[in-house]
């Protein structure tokens, strides 16, 4: 069994705190029911502890720091594994989409002009054999939309007029493929995958599929806010994107009617998974091309991925 850090020193408490708080009995007056192995380590010389008083003062410090040490000792030798091992080792998502997890803290909200908009700036989880900790990311949406799971730390927003929604994900490319030579299937193949957080977060799926990619290169100057740029960077400093429209359809709670959706998805490659915003809208009101549509398209063309 695998016990994280503080579970450790939970027990570790709780051994030394029963060995001190023992009712009425002569714990510390005689050795002769400690197994001589353990003689060395509890001191057994003082008189027995009276329950009714919890007078822990003529215990003494040297008891108490000699029984609190050597139930450190036991529980150090239970194996420790931390969360995300512990969830690595169990899970194998394979090249499934999961949400791009916020690392580093929580991420800033810079309101945008007239504050209808808001930047999104914070740091997601690096992969697992990246050298990198963490990777940096920004996107500009709405004000009025909705956070959801804040507290899972994925990142997720809705606009709750529409159910329009944006997701961070990422999931990793298969051996030997990079993002741009990858073929456009494997979007919507990791995105809808059942093993995959929009699946498994209760969204029912039917029919994904990529019906268009575009290449693109990203050469935004660095430093560049608002409108004031910096010198663009040299061509060799730009990053490969990648720009997909997805297909699907959501079936309702009631399991009968199917509503036809739309994703647009923005990519990046970081040592090996893409990195991807994608949007969520109704087909109908997104081939209209109205301004639901133009809300989406901003938002996706914001997403930014730095190194």
């Amino acid at each position: 069994m695998l016990l994280s850090q503080s579970t450790i020193t939970m027990i570790s408490v709780a051994i030394a705190a029963l060995l001190l708080g023992s009712s009425s009995i002569t714990a510390f007056s005689t050795c002769s029911t400690i197994p001589r192995a353990q003689r060395s380590v509890l001191y057994c010389s003082h008189q027995s502890i009276d329950n009714n008083q919890n007078d822990f003062s003529s215990v003494g410090r040297r008891p108490f720091i000699n029984i609190f040490a050597a139930s450190v000792v036991t529980a150090a030798a239970i194996p420790v594994i931390s969360p995300t091992a512990t969830l690595a080792a169990v899970e194998d998502t394979g090249s499934a989409a999961t949400y791009a997890y916020r690392a580093g803290g929580l991420p800033s909200l810079r309101t945008l002009g007239l504050g209808l908009l808001q930047r999104y700036e914070g740091y997601v989880a690096a992969p697992a054999n990246s050298r990198r900790n963490q990777v940096f990311i920004t996107f500009d949406f709405p004000s009025d939309w909705l956070q959801l799971d804040k507290l899972g730390g994925g990142i997720q927003y809705v606009d709750q007029r529409n159910g329009d929604k944006l997701y961070v994900l990422r999931a990793p490319l298969p051996e030997g493929k990079t993002l741009s030579t990858v073929p456009k299937a494997f979007f919507a193949e990791a995105i809808f995958d059942p093993r995959g957080d929009i699946v498994r977060s209760g969204t029912v799926v039917e029919g994904g599929r990529t019906s268009k990619s575009t290449v693109l290169k990203d050469c935004s100057p660095v430093g560049e806010e608002d409108g004031a740029s910096s010198s663009p960077p040299l061509p060799a400093d730009c990053m490969e994107r990648r720009r997909l429209l997805v297909k699907y359809d959501t079936v309702t709670g009631s399991g009968v009617q199917t509503v036809e959706r739309r994703g647009l998805v923005d990519a990046y490659e970081v040592d090996g998974d893409a990195y991807m915003l994608m949007t969520s809208s109704n087909a109908v009101k997104f081939d209209a091309k109205g301004r639901e549509r133009d809300t989406v398209e901003a938002i996706a063309e914001s997403f930014r991925v730095t190194l």
